[in-house]
């Protein structure tokens, strides 16, 4: 069985934001939904100024919180690495974005769309409305032999997609040749161009015993069936407030 990983390359990102687009149009997504993203970081002073971008999207954490805090089983694990999203099952409590220490899930309630008609990709595929989303490794393309669609649109070919427990595997290879940051505990792996620190990195933001008082008001009740407490969604709501978690397009 595979164990999917990806590699972003940043000293060939030159910021064009075709992985942004090229997702978007694969995973038809509303506008200000954007399942990746690509931040510009600078560093230093004239005449030693230094610029790059920073890729980033969902981790595929080894042991994602989003899935542990989830109280209908909506968010899980496949057995090849990959963090899904069962939307038909998603209640949008908003308890995954609160417990993804990235940031990288969204809730979008906007019926809307991007040139106020209906594009033809924007009727394709499945409408991410009311539940929680996120970047799946365009899991429908990997299935069919495919590469993610930001990785098959990439023209700087910065990002590398593969499978990790093959030690012939091209991402594998890349790797050893490679001076890599490994996020622990994700499947994502950074090259950073030279002078840029690691502390621009995504960090794991989740505080000791966190993690476990989310946990304790969530109470799945059987399938499809949840039962939430009224501190239940109290507790929610001021974590949610606390930490800010995740991005809610209200």
């Amino acid at each position: 069985m595979a164990k999917w990983g990806m590699v972003l390359d940043l000293t060939r990102c030159a910021g064009c934001y075709s992985c942004i687009v090229s997702c978007k149009l694969e995973n038809n997504t509303r506008p200000g939904v954007n399942w990746n993203d690509v931040q510009k970081v600078e560093w230093g002073n004239h005449p030693d100024a230094n610029q790059a971008f920073m890729l980033t999207l969902c981790m595929h954490c080894d042991d994602p919180p989003c899935a542990k805090a989830c109280p209908t089983g909506a968010t899980f694990k496949r057995s090849d690495g990959i963090v899904m999203t069962n939307y038909e099952r998603c209640i949008a409590c908003g308890y995954c974005l609160t417990a993804c220490p990235y940031d990288a899930r969204q809730i979008n309630t906007k019926d809307v769309y991007n040139f106020g008609e209906p594009a033809p990709y924007e009727l394709e595929g499945s409408v991410h409305l009311g539940v929680a989303e996120k970047c799946v490794f365009c899991y429908h393309r990997v299935d069919n032999g495919k590469m993610p669609a930001c990785v098959t649109n990439c023209p700087g070919k910065c990002r590398i997609f593969g499978n990790l427990d093959d030690p012939n595997s091209e991402i594998n290879q890349y790797i050893q040749a490679n001076n890599t940051f490994h996020i622990k505990g994700t499947s994502i792996y950074y090259i950073l161009p030279e002078k840029m620190s690691v502390d621009e990195l995504p960090t794991d933001l989740i505080q000791p015993g966190y993690l476990s008082a989310l946990e304790k008001f969530a109470h799945p009740v059987g399938k499809g069936i949840l039962g939430l407490t009224t501190a239940a969604v109290a507790g929610g709501l001021i974590m949610n407030t606390v930490k800010g978690g995740g991005k809610n397009n209200e």
